[in-house]
């Protein structure tokens, strides 16, 4: 038996209502068990025996509801929204937990600047007595021996120099470097934060500018009473092989004027007019590697045997002395003599007038 054929285009039956094709309407009980027969469209009275048979309800379907209530995964959602919020790191961790991909690990170094070294490359020790003793003494003849001694590693780092700059003379470089020195303390006196930087490195920049936010420096380079003249150059390799940085010492012996006054105008080292001889052993350094490097002031080395800075002056106001209160006994004595006199030039004026 061939299949029967329903148009179900022409069907208006409720919904209630099973589709008719060779199954068993299970709310009409006059037809259970049974097939429908092949029909086109629904006969009326089937329809009214199926609405009959239909459960009434009595729960009143609201359209909308005004409040709802949250589930646990919404409670979850929200929480983890709001963490997210103030930790933007779980955020992006949570994201690649769901994408499957491992969280990198989290690294607390502290940025490194590899613009300067913190230290001096094997420092030059200054001879005792330089500046004083004479070349024809056994002094200045210890002297002479001991800069002969460390002169290969310094022209074997003047090579090393030259492979980056193939003008680099340590004769010119002295004036150059004296040069430098001069710029960096004038820019010192206006305090120009900019200009220092280019002309001092990172180490050498706090150890000129503690202490002298709030004060006024008068600074003169007034002549050079020796000529400038490299002693020592040491080149050093920082954190990998080729990162190289060269380091040169310069003698300079010369005539500087310095004062430096307080936040209140009071003068606490040197004086203006007392020009003094002063002996320096500057260093400057230069990175190498960096394209666009440029000598900049790394320190200053002091000798042990040096003569100590001198004492800040301060100046205080002097306290006044306070004069010792007269006596009652003076003062009624005064009283007195004041009256006397008094009547003794009313009597002169009666007797003038008669």
């Amino acid at each position: 038996m061939a299949a029967p054929i329903v148009n179900i285009s022409l069907m208006s039956m409720r919904r209630n209502v099973m589709p008719l094709y060779m199954k068993t309407c299970l709310a009409c009980s006059s037809l259970e068990g049974r097939s429908h027969p092949q029909i086109l469209s629904p006969p009326p009275s089937l329809l009214a025996v199926c609405d009959a048979r239909r459960p009434k309800t009595t729960q009143k379907i609201h359209k909308a509801r005004k409040k709802g209530r949250l589930l646990l995964k919404d409670q979850k959602r929200m929480a983890e929204k709001e963490e997210w919020t103030n930790d933007p790191n779980k955020r992006i961790t949570g994201l690649l937990k769901r994408a499957g991909i491992k969280p990198g690990r989290k690294y607390a170094e502290r940025s490194v600047t590899v613009m300067a070294t913190e230290e001096f490359a094997q420092p030059y020790v200054p001879p005792e007595g330089d500046g004083k003793a004479s070349t024809l003494s056994k002094e200045g003849a210890k002297q002479r021996i001991d800069r002969v001694r460390g002169i290969g590693v310094t022209q074997m780092s003047i090579r090393k120099i030259r492979q980056f700059e193939p003008e680099f003379q340590s004769s010119e470089f002295a004036w150059k470097a004296q040069q430098i020195y001069i710029d960096a303390h004038n820019h010192l006196q206006d305090f120009d934060k900019n200009k220092l930087h280019s002309l001092v490195t990172e180490k050498c920049y706090p150890e000129m500018v503690t202490g002298f936010r709030h004060k006024t420096i008068q600074w003169n380079f007034l002549e050079s009473l020796e000529k400038p003249r490299v002693v020592h150059v040491r080149c050093s390799d920082l954190a990998t092989k080729g990162n190289t940085f060269a380091q040169v010492t310069v003698r300079m012996h010369s005539k500087q004027m310095l004062a430096i006054y307080d936040r209140f105008g009071r003068l606490e080292v040197g004086n203006e007019d007392t020009p003094k001889d002063v002996l320096e052993y500057i260093v400057l350094e230069k990175h190498l590697m960096n394209a666009y490097g440029a000598w900049r002031l790394h320190g200053k080395i002091v000798p042990p045997w040096a003569t100590h800075r001198e004492p800040i002056v301060r100046t205080v106001v002097l306290p006044s002395e306070e004069t010792p209160p007269e006596s009652s006994e003076e003062e009624e004595a005064t009283d007195v003599a004041t009256t006397e006199d008094v009547a003794e030039v009313k009597t002169a004026q009666t007797s003038s007038s008669g």
